[in-house]
């Protein structure tokens, strides 16, 4: 029957464009994680439209897709060492700002429950900001902090 054929392809449009964006949020959420951009090609909005106009075949965009994921991978083994290095400078950063807040604190000796947690996280920080000249292979930033 005729509307069954029409209800199964549209059926078939709906898993594909399912299958699509699956892979497509993997590509981004790899490059969000490697600080690459995904291929604007297949973008999401447009590879909907793609498939509804039926101007490209589901399964070559999926197969397009999951190259890039593959070249994207490639390019995350190939940046493991700088985006180590980026990710250890964030964190880096994040343990200086909290130390400047916590060294701003008019109460951080006086006696609490959690006191001995932020003294201690506090000489970890130390220790941390101190190593940020070595995870950049630059003196910048310990001649900024040293003004």
């Amino acid at each position: 029957d005729l509307a069954e054929v029409d209800r199964l392809a549209k059926l078939k449009a709906s898993r594909m464009k399912e299958l699509v964006f699956k892979k497509r949020s993997e590509l981004e959420e790899i490059c969000r994680l490697t600080h690459i951009e995904p291929d604007p090609s297949v973008v999401a909005e447009k590879a909907s439209a793609l498939i509804d106009s039926g101007l490209v075949d589901p399964f070559e965009l999926l197969a397009k897709i999951e190259e890039q994921i593959i070249k994207a991978k490639d390019e995350v083994l190939s940046r493991k060492e700088v985006t180590d290095r980026i990710d250890k400078w964030f964190a880096a950063c994040e343990e200086e700002n909290w130390l400047d807040k916590y060294n701003q604190d008019d109460n951080r000796y006086s006696v609490g429950q959690c006191n001995h947690i932020n003294l201690k996280r506090a000489e970890h920080a130390r220790i941390t900001i101190g190593k940020i000249p070595g995870i950049c292979g630059c003196q910048c930033h310990a001649t900024e902090r040293g003004r």
